[in-house]
């Protein structure tokens, strides 16, 4: 297996990924457009976008950020079974975690407006 490496900043990146690997990303976004958040638990995904302290909606991702968990998205693409993607979500550090978590949500927002034909 190719071993991936970390984005420099600014370098655009291309994932190359199998077909099955591809089929298991068109298959776990298209279950979260459904509501149907398979590698998340509901907890975890309130805690990442629920401020305790605050009781308001936490911020969105930043590209920044979601550039810099781009490794981390790669690496659980490649995960061959919903079983090793959700192992490999739990081995993450909190802040990276959320970031992830963050980053998923947006592809999957940015889905639905591709699939609506919506720019935003």
């Amino acid at each position: 297996m190719e071993e991936l490496q970390k984005p420099r900043k600014g370098a655009l990146k291309v994932i190359y990924v199998s077909k099955d690997q591809f089929q298991q990303v068109e298959y776990l976004i298209g279950q979260s457009i459904r509501g149907n958040h398979v590698l998340f638990d509901l907890e975890a995904v309130r805690r990442v976008f629920w401020n305790e302290q605050s009781g308001l909606p936490a911020s969105k991702i930043s590209e920044e950020d979601a550039y810099s968990v781009e490794y981390h998205i790669e690496r659980l693409i490649v995960q061959p079974s919903l079983t090793e993607k959700r192992a490999y979500l739990d081995q993450l550090d909190a802040m990276t975690f959320e970031k992830v978590v963050k980053t998923y949500f947006n592809i999957v927002e940015n889905n639905i407006y591709e699939t609506l034909g919506i720019r935003h």
